[in-house]
């Protein structure tokens, strides 16, 4: 929960005050060099990104707290980061290391964030510590495909949730579902898993479920992130993150994991995405949020609640 700013609690899920406690993606991996820094917003937020010389990455807030000068356009030194402003240099703690004119270095600090690096793009956490850990599959090998951002005009949480409503699979794709789907609800994750196939002739051809029904688990983890694993007619992973913009919207982050060696698989694989997730966006980028949940929308409704429990940081 988020306070409302006068004393009363409000819901973080979807809300426009708070950051949720979870992994963001901060920056490609190749983008960010050793010495360099990388501004990164995270809703009014301002981090700064920096891989120091011994090409370890760190993130800081971006905003000094002498003076709130922009981290970002400081300088990557041995010791920290230095403020361009007045030279003072913060450890990756976030502990002020030094500073001209003071004997001893003032008792400032600024908020420190844990990172981790997979997949080819840097993840920073909301939070002091991880609270839980970046998805991977299980066995083999796996090669990624990671696409470009996008934004769309819509809080991150409504995107992730987009994947728990059932109801719209059917009524937006055309799915028909052959079993009825599953509801899993952990400490940090929401799934849902469905068996089904697409009504339309041309869906069905280009997904490849002329004969075989999609067989797929989707999860929430956290916030921010979103893992779905296709089991059938092809074998993948998808990795969705979303992160809010200082407008109100989010960028969004997709990640394809396939196993080495499976020809054409790949494009079929696209080709079931795009058959799941066509239509949505122009739905979500006018939505008009409504946590009016009805009894159909339970996945919804429990992912509402993982993110109020895990909170804001």
């Amino acid at each position: 929960m988020v306070s409302d700013g006068r004393g009363h609690a409000e819901s973080i899920f979807a809300s426009s005050r708070a950051a949720s406690r979870s992994w963001y993606a901060a920056a490609r991996s190749r983008a960010l060099r050793r010495g360099r820094l990388h501004a990164f917003d995270l809703g009014d937020r301002r981090i700064a990104v920096y891989r120091d010389r011994d090409g370890c990455v760190h993130a800081l807030d971006a905003r000094c707290p002498h003076l709130g000068a922009d981290l970002t356009l400081g300088t990557v030194e041995r010791g920290g980061l230095r403020c361009a402003f007045h030279g003072w240099c913060f450890g990756p703690d976030g502990v002020c290391r030094g500073a001209p004119g003071h004997g001893t270095p003032p008792g400032r600090r600024t908020r420190a964030y844990p990172c981790q690096e997979r997949w080819g793009i840097v993840w920073v956490f909301n939070a002091a510590a991880p609270l839980f850990d970046l998805p991977s599959p299980e066995g083999g090998r796996w090669w990624p495909l990671v696409l470009p951002p996008q934004r769309i005009r819509c809080h991150p949480h409504l995107v992730l949730a987009n994947g728990l409503d059932i109801s719209h699979y059917e009524t937006l794709h055309g799915m028909t579902f052959s079993e009825a789907p599953r509801l899993s609800v952990g400490s940090c994750e929401v799934s849902v898993t469905m068996q089904g196939r697409p009504r339309s002739r041309f869906w069905r051809f280009l997904s490849g479920t002329r004969r075989r029904d999609i067989v797929a688990q989707f999860t929430t983890i956290g916030g921010s992130l979103a893992w779905t694993s296709v089991y059938a007619p092809v074998r993948f992973h998808v990795l969705f993150s979303g992160r809010p913009d200082r407008s109100g919207g989010c960028v969004t982050r997709t990640v394809f994991l396939f196993p080495r060696g499976t020809g054409w698989n790949p494009l079929r694989a696209l080709g079931l995405m795009a058959m799941l997730l066509h239509d949505d966006r122009r739905v979500l980028d006018t939505i008009d949020f409504r946590p009016d949940f009805s009894a159909a929308d339970e996945p919804l409704r429990a992912f509402a609640r993982v993110v109020d429990e895990l909170g804001a940081w």
